[in-house]
């Protein structure tokens, strides 16, 4: 992406970033058009790193809605199959059939263990 496309304060103007609040913003995220300093932007994706922590797993374009019940990757709506009224599974475990395996609570817990562990990260 080209910087002139992602950049657009210009010296004079005294913008917090909205994510950290303390540094100048500098930035603003393609996705939710938050004003960013240089630290909670990613330059190459034109994001801010709240956007990048939500990114579908799979398209790595759309925000994610939820996390597969079966692999446990971020998914966005496009890139998962719903299940029933609250559990998605993601379209790479749907067409391995793994749907029509019997989800245990272990392997449940197990998958949400992982989210959690790369909230955690962040």
């Amino acid at each position: 992406m080209d910087e002139i496309n992602i950049k657009f304060y210009n010296n004079e103007e005294n913008i917090l970033c909205d994510i950290c609040g303390k540094k100048k913003a500098s930035y603003k995220c393609k996705i939710c058009n938050r004003n960013v300093c240089e630290d909670d932007f990613y330059k190459e994706e034109g994001i801010c790193k709240i956007c990048a922590i939500s990114l579908c797993q799979i398209c790595k374009t759309r925000l994610s809605v939820t996390y597969c019940q079966y692999c446990g990757r971020l998914v966005c709506t496009e890139d998962s199959i719903q299940l029933d009224n609250v559990r998605r599974i993601c379209i790479d475990c749907y067409n391995k059939k793994k749907h029509q395996d019997i989800i245990t609570n272990k392997e449940y817990i197990q998958g949400a263990i992982r989210l959690a562990k790369r909230i955690i990260k962040l």
